[in-house]
């Protein structure tokens, strides 16, 4: 029992290093309503060039972007943090009309753009841009040192945009095709960015330009680069296609005894993800990992580390574990909108306990989902309907400083709870369909098998294979933050008597979910059609759903 209790606490522990916390600040707006001068043209490619410069802080650069328009347009809007001052913009050649209004830049061309047309836009710019107060919670850049006193800069910018690196058109619901990162640091940096190497090139000022090339579809929080005096640690997995993963690990000097360790979980960890939700997405580009001086991040073939290579008794560390998984559950996966931030954190957390079960732990893993249920805050929904920014999602208000948490361990329970209702064939199914609609889909890796999704995808195909209407589930768990509540009332005589149940729930929403009662050592499963029953026992009182299976109010 002692040791069940410690792992209990540490799962806890990880739970609340992510998803409550209290963060000190707003991030700056990302995503929200999409913009019509947003929504006229679809993202290709983006080429961001960036000169870094830990002496000053300071980094300056070009990011090229090539669209397709969607919708007839003269105007375009694209975001970028006020720190930076711009110097051009341009559509390769020609000088474009551009205004800057805080951190936007409405750009003009020369006339009036049709469907299908190409646009081309390049901007040039510079600055300080802003140091991550609490990084990767609040972001920014990390210019950091490594323990031999090197030059260590880190980026994260999930909760904040892709704009506080480089001008983009900052929404989830739009990841380029492609994207190229050509990062310049002082010799003797490394540059590390997402995708394959694409190259290197030695400069006559003391400086390498790194190139990376990503040609899968990449959210833009994913474009980030980490610099240091990296070592590289090349290894392989087998994935269950029988093609080889390549695995690159850019670990510090200080650290790289360790990194064949934090390998070895890794593969893992992707043997784990793999049997449950399809192969790694990624194979054509690489599993990559890299040193990070803060926490971590999923940084799509890039994975931000730094969990300082702790394992917990079971041998697995939960961050590593964690940012592996969002590979499936936000990068082949992404939300439209961050109002459906929890089919990233939610799903992922669920993952995360359940490889408990997968350890042979099942007790564990019922006992981490408890933990998860005590800890909801239910003060705003999982998944509203409304367009959001990240941080109305992830954070609660007025200040949007204290995280909500619910996205992650509320998300995780509520799966929890529909694995009850449907059972594990019609769960599991849907959670690799989730992943991977087609069967056809799990073999391609040319970007095709990445997706933008929202909750009522998820909803569509759990309804689907289990047959079964699931529209008050998801109202009910999602739609709105109140729990249900399981009233109990009753009478009996000796060792015998009668409880009903009933299911109260905020202006009395249809809920007809069963729910477990263990009678005499004995556990029944009691349909609740109209959200009510009656149950007939002799002895003890009935224990109701003994193993935590169903999310309500405490």
């Amino acid at each position: 029992m002692k040791k069940l209790i410690i792992l209990i606490n540490v799962v806890i522990l990880a739970v609340s290093a992510f998803g409550q916390r209290q963060v000190g600040t707003r991030p700056t707006e990302t995503g929200g309503p999409l913009r019509f001068e947003q929504a006229v043209f679809d993202v290709l490619d983006y080429e961001v060039n960036l000169n870094v410069m830990p002496s000053t802080k300071s980094i300056s650069g070009t990011t090229e972007m090539t669209a397709r328009t969607v919708i007839p347009t003269n105007v375009i809007l694209l975001d970028l943090d006020t720190p930076y001052t711009i110097e051009s913009v341009t559509d390769g050649k020609n000088a474009l009309k551009y205004e800057r209004k805080d951190d936007e830049i409405w750009i003009w061309f020369h006339a009036t753009k049709q469907v299908g047309d190409e646009i081309k836009v390049s901007v040039k710019y510079a600055g300080t841009p802003r140091v991550a107060p609490n990084p990767p919670w609040v972001g920014g850049f990390m210019w950091s040192r490594t323990p031999s006193g090197a030059d260590w800069v880190s980026v994260a910018l999930q909760n904040d945009g892709a704009d506080l690196l480089f001008p983009c058109k900052d929404h989830p619901s739009d990841k380029p095709s492609t994207a190229t990162m050509n990062i310049t640091v002082p010799d003797p940096l490394i540059g590390v960015g997402p995708g394959r190497a694409a190259g290197t090139k030695k400069n006559a000022d003391g400086t390498t330009t790194f190139s990376w090339r990503m040609t899968n579809p990449i959210p833009n929080y994913s474009l980030v680069f980490d610099a240091a005096p990296y070592r590289l640690i090349k290894d392989s997995a087998k994935s269950i296609t029988g093609e080889d993963i390549p695995i690159e690990f850019y670990i510090l000097p200080e650290s790289v005894e360790k990194g064949p360790k934090l390998i070895e979980e890794t593969k893992k960890y992707n043997a784990f993800y793999e049997k449950y939700l399809g192969p790694f997405p990624f194979r054509s580009q690489k599993l990559g990992i890299v040193e990070t001086p803060h926490l971590g991040m999923e940084h799509s073939t890039h994975l931000a580390y730094g969990n300082k290579f702790q394992y917990n008794e079971h041998g697995f560390d939960w961050l590593q574990l964690h940012e592996f998984g969002h590979e499936w559950w936000a990068n082949l996966v992404t939300a439209t909108d961050w109002r459906d931030f929890w089919i990233h954190e939610g799903f992922q957390s669920f993952m995360d306990t359940l490889y408990l079960e997968h350890l042979g732990k099942k007790d564990a893993y019922f006992a981490a989902m408890k933990g998860r249920a005590k800890a909801t805050r239910n003060m705003q929904p999982v998944a509203p309907r409304e367009a959001k920014f990240s941080y109305q999602v992830y954070l609660r208000g007025p200040d949007y400083i204290q995280s909500d948490g619910d996205i992650y361990g509320k998300g995780a329970v509520v799966l929890h709870t529909l694995r009850y209702l449907i059972g594990d064939d019609a769960f599991f199914r849907s959670l690799r369909r989730m992943a991977y609609p087609t069967k056809e889909m799990e073999a391609l890796t040319d970007g095709r098998q990445t997706r933008l999704v929202n909750t009522d995808d998820f909803l569509a195909i759990a309804e689907q294979e289990s047959k079964m209407d699931l529209d008050w589930f998801f109202e009910v768990y999602l739609r709105q933050p109140q729990l249900p509540r399981l009233g109990t009332s009753g009478s009996g005589a000796g060792s015998s008597g009668v409880m009903n149940l009933s299911w109260e729930t905020p202006n009395n929403m249809n809920f007809p979910m069963p729910i477990d009662v263990e009678i005499d050592g004995k556990i029944q499963r009691v349909e609740m059609k109209d959200g009510k029953a009656t149950v007939k026992y002799s002895g003890s009182l009935p224990n109701i759903d003994p193993k935590g299976w169903v999310l309500k109010a405490q």
